[in-house]
């Protein structure tokens, strides 16, 4: 069983701020082994949060990137990763949707869309050139992986060209079931 883990961010009375990993007080006393492991994880999450900033200033900075799908790509695989890091220690990120959404100034619904971006496409080399970040992030909210990988194809092939006729292309799909 993972035990669920948290970030918080303090405030120190001089106004500095730092990332605290915590358990449950239960938890604590089971696992009493758990001090420097919990530091490990609050350095390592400091460390990913500048660089998550940096990167997301970098996007942001500029539009070419920001419909860059590589780019975005990068970005949730490097959470993806920290996400599965500390499961593989035995925890579960019990707050990450709040927590990167604070420490690093995105919204949760663009982090989600990040973490559902690397589960769809494990490899960045599954990722087509004909199909900017906005496109992907329209393609994320197909309800199965049959419906996603045809309206890719029909980017691809030029048949879909905008974000509005992906999201006409759901709809369709979503009468005809109704039907």
């Amino acid at each position: 069983m993972k035990i669920p883990l948290e970030i918080e961010k303090i405030r120190d009375p001089n106004g500095t701020s730092h990332f605290k990993a915590i358990i449950s007080f239960q938890d604590a006393i089971a696992h009493t082994s758990q001090s420097q492991k919990l530091i490990q994880i609050q350095n390592e999450y400091t460390k990913l949060v500048d660089d998550y900033q940096r990167l997301l200033k970098e996007i942001r900075g500029n539009r070419k990137f920001m419909a860059d799908s590589k780019l975005q790509w990068k970005l949730a695989d490097e959470i993806y990763s920290f996400i599965k890091w500390i499961e593989n220690d035995g925890y579960i990120f019990a707050n990450v949707s709040e927590a990167l959404s604070r420490d690093v100034g995105m919204s949760k619904s663009q982090l989600n869309y990040l973490i559902k971006f690397r589960i769809y496409y494990p490899s960045i080399d599954k990722l087509s050139e004909e199909i900017n970040w906005s496109k992907y992030r329209e393609l994320m909210d197909f309800p199965d992986e049959k419906s996603r990988k045809e309206c890719e194809k029909l980017i691809k092939i030029g048949k879909i060209k905008s974000d509005t006729e992906i999201r006409e292309f759901k709809r369709k799909l979503k009468t005809s079931r109704i039907s």
